[in-house]
């Protein structure tokens, strides 16, 4: 197939979220999109970026799909199909590309060509999870708020077996030092959370919700600089479930180190503080200082988050 630079020489500039992958039968990517500006149209080169520097390199778009229609010439933003865009690239890109990156008419320069704070995380995950070199990966924009950037760089979710581990990207240093501490990386620590598989009535769709829920949870360090640490509580300030349809009972959650330990980064230690899963009156009772996290977490020794718990 070949393709066609549409938007060169023009003004419009084209973006589209990817919010799902499919990989069809003869091994072509499908991606789920939402047209946040301009148009796609069959047969454009786009770029994939990453939204944090890492990532571009170019695909065409070879076929474009819309609910009740099918397969139509192009979609804009703002029409009704918007977020409901099937794209299909023409180019073998399976494990290159992941949800909460960018398709978009123009490319973005690399600017971190090596990440030795991402890659020493990486390693301690691989080490637990020989058999998992591409882990299923969720972007900057797989974020809590619609259509905007979260403040955590990435997250992977490997396959535990009984469950999904899901570890953050963005809260220590991945790519250079820029703190003055050369003890620690960035805040000093990672996010790390279990999810049980078993209950779960939409797998795909608790493990983007538990994303989104460390995107905000991050956003807490963030913004105000709370430091986590093993031995802490989170009520998350709602009496609903922070299940995806808010129909279980846990509402917060408690910290300890997860077992993989501490990543010894070259930018400086990054502690992965584990987050499990508590329900409302576990949480009072902290609050009352009748049970402490530590002791709560010895009862929840498999360190799992159980919806059904």
């Amino acid at each position: 197939m070949e393709f066609q630079d549409r938007n060169a020489g023009e003004e419009e500039f084209s973006q589209a979220i990817i919010e799902n992958l499919f990989l069809l039968k003869d091994g072509s990517v499908v991606m789920g999109c939402h047209v946040v500006c301009g148009t796609v149209h069959r047969g454009d080169r786009f770029y994939y970026v990453d939204c944090v520097g890492r990532e571009c390199f170019a695909v065409t778009v070879a076929d474009i799909a819309v609910p009740k229609v099918g397969s139509v010439e192009k979609v804009s933003a703002g029409e009704e199909n918007a977020r409901q865009a099937a794209i299909k690239v023409a180019e073998r890109v399976i494990g290159k590309v992941h949800p909460g990156h960018m398709l978009q008419s123009e490319p973005e320069e690399v600017i971190y060509k090596e990440a030795p704070g991402w890659d020493a995380i990486t390693a301690c995950f691989e080490k637990r999870y020989p058999n998992q070199k591409i882990p299923a990966h969720f972007g900057c924009y797989a974020s809590y708020k619609p259509d905007e950037m979260g403040p955590l760089d990435g997250i992977s979710v490997y396959n535990g077996g009984d469950y999904f581990h899901f570890v953050t990207y963005g809260l220590s240093e991945l790519y250079e030092k820029q703190n003055g501490n050369p003890e620690r990386s960035g805040y000093g620590f990672e996010l790390t959370l279990k999810l049980k598989k078993e209950g779960l009535e939409n797998p795909a769709l608790e493990v983007r919700h538990i994303c989104s829920l460390l995107q905000m949870i991050a956003g807490i360090t963030v913004n105000n600089g709370h430091q986590f640490t093993p031995g802490q509580f989170l009520a998350m300030g709602q009496q609903r479930g922070l299940d995806a349809a808010s129909k279980s009972a846990i509402t917060g959650f408690i910290t300890k180190e997860d077992d993989i330990g501490t990543v010894e980064s070259p930018f400086g230690k990054v502690q992965l503080v584990q987050l499990i899963g508590v329900k409302a009156e576990e949480i009072e009772q902290m609050k009352n200082k009748t049970m402490t996290p530590a002791q709560l977490a010895e009862i929840l020794k498999d360190g799992l988050t159980d919806y059904k718990r």
